[in-house]
């Protein structure tokens, strides 16, 4: 990024506010928050106004886009909507992170604090990898997934589009997670996870669907 870059983050809750942090711990400029709600960072010691909302947000031709919500569904339904007004997307990676090259990461990425990222691996668009989160080496993974702190990814393993990996959970070397599944926090995968399903547990295993309705 050149130095004349601002980075607006899309989000002022809790997410928000760290990401906002962690740019300017990057050495960054932070130019202000896009949000929907009545998020006041200012009540949390943040001086960093809320500019305006997601959909009122007008580009600014030095602005770098960051979504900071957690849920993957989310924030690809954020993206498209800051893509739909010509918004152009960062990159932000905490100097206290590590990120082995070669690797390759999309915009809209976030790398945080303590968070590793293995040889080769590729990272799709707006994927969150919050702290102390690993990605291991030749690990694929698709758009929007989010990594919750401490949750590992191993070696050789493809998760896919909008996939939620909860804290602490594990993803064991070559497996495939299904586009939309989450996996719960503390469990071990051993297996594929089928696309939209929620496991849980050691080993992790499926919950039932939901019941359909009338």
């Amino acid at each position: 990024m050149s130095g004349s870059t601002c980075f607006v983050i899309a989000g002022a809750g809790g997410l928000g506010r760290e990401v906002a942090v962690y740019a300017r711990e990057a050495g960054l400029s932070v130019r202000g928050f896009l949000d929907d709600t009545d998020a006041a960072p200012a009540g949390y010691g943040l001086d960093i106004p809320v500019v305006s909302t997601i959909d009122d947000y007008r580009p600014r031709p030095h602005d770098a886009v960051l979504v900071a919500v957690g849920a993957p569904a989310a924030r690809a339904a954020i993206a498209g909507r800051l893509t739909a007004r010509g918004a152009h997307f960062g990159l932000l990676v905490h100097p206290l992170a590590y990120v082995a090259q070669p690797s390759e990461l999309a915009p809209g990425c976030i790398v945080a604090p303590f968070a590793t990222i293995g040889l080769n691996a590729r990272l799709g668009p707006h994927c969150l990898i919050n702290t102390h989160a690993g990605i291991g080496h030749d690990c694929r993974l698709g758009q929007c997934v989010v990594i919750s702190p401490h949750g590992v990814v191993n070696g050789f393993a493809h998760v896919q589009d909008h996939v939620m990996v909860g804290s602490s959970a594990v993803v064991t070397p070559g497996l495939n997670v299904g586009a939309g599944a989450q996996i719960s926090a503390g469990s071990v995968v051993l297996s594929d996870v089928a696309a939209g399903r929620t496991v849980w547990g050691n080993p992790a295993r499926a919950l039932p669907p939901a019941p359909k309705t009338a």
